[in-house]
């Protein structure tokens, strides 16, 4: 009856991590045919792409425990994947591509400090601001 009840939540935790790293490849896939559609890849960008999309998720569902545990230590590790993600986009793209990246970056940082601002003037903690632009960081990187 042990070895029953053992293989059956071997087989649940399995089928578990099974079905989150499908979903974290989706969401790699969605984002990375977004991307080339977005500046235009060629199929080894593409693929590299991907490689880095996959990353990203896999860092973020990593990172999730640290959320509500220690939400510093959250925050800093959302800060080194931002830039670590920005800089292998930079390492990819090229030419024409990159001036379009560069563009939306530029955009990017002009809502950045567009809502800074605004919850600065709402009284918002230095936490909330942090989440915030890192939010905003994250979505740009979609």
């Amino acid at each position: 009856m042990k070895k029953a009840w053992c293989i059956f939540l071997f087989a649940l935790t399995f089928s578990a991590v099974q079905a989150q790293t499908e979903t974290e490849k989706s969401a790699a896939q969605k984002d990375t045919e977004s991307l080339v559609q977005q500046y235009n890849l060629d199929e080894a960008q593409a693929a590299e792409m991907l490689v880095v999309m996959e990353r990203k998720y896999r860092n973020l569902a990593e990172f999730e425990p640290l959320k509500f545990e220690d939400t510093q230590a959250y925050l800093r590790k959302l800060r080194a994947l931002i830039i670590a993600t920005d800089n292998s986009f930079r390492r990819i793209l090229k030419g024409d591509q990159l001036t379009l990246y560069n563009q939306k970056q530029a955009a990017l940082r002009k809502e950045k400090a567009e809502r800074y601002q605004q919850l600065r003037k709402e009284g918002a903690s230095q936490t909330e601001i942090d989440k915030e632009m890192i939010a905003i960081d994250l979505r740009g990187m979609q």
